[in-house]
């Protein structure tokens, strides 16, 4: 791995320029303005969509996927990773909730031993 790839943060929003993008996500360049023209990555591509197609890179190799099947999987790993985010912050703007319950019996009989 290089030093570069060892700094990257998936919440560094800086736009990238198709070949440092094509470089972090293991892709060519071609590849990636091809997911761009489908529309399944978006116009202005930044590093947390970098390391999300770098995963589905992974699993193309893996599982012998296709390009389109790649961009796919790589927008439901953003959209996991968002819906992670929204849970974590619905969470703490959750208040503390402490839940009592009352167990009450109405008459215990003891049997002899």
């Amino acid at each position: 791995m290089s030093s570069v790839m060892e700094h990257l943060a998936a919440d560094d929003d800086r736009v990238l320029a198709a070949k440092d993008f094509a470089h972090i996500s293991g892709m060519q360049e071609s590849e990636v303005r091809e997911l761009v023209g489908y529309q399944l990555l978006p116009a202005k591509l930044d590093t947390r969509t970098a390391l999300a197609l770098k995963e589905a890179n992974r699993q193309r190799k893996a599982f012998d996927l296709d390009l389109f099947t790649t961009g796919l999987l790589a927008r439901y790993l953003l959209r996991i990773e968002e819906l992670g985010e929204e849970v974590q912050h619905l969470r703490a703007e959750r208040p503390a909730c402490t839940v009592y319950t009352e167990v009450s019996f109405t008459s215990v009989q003891v049997r002899g031993r």
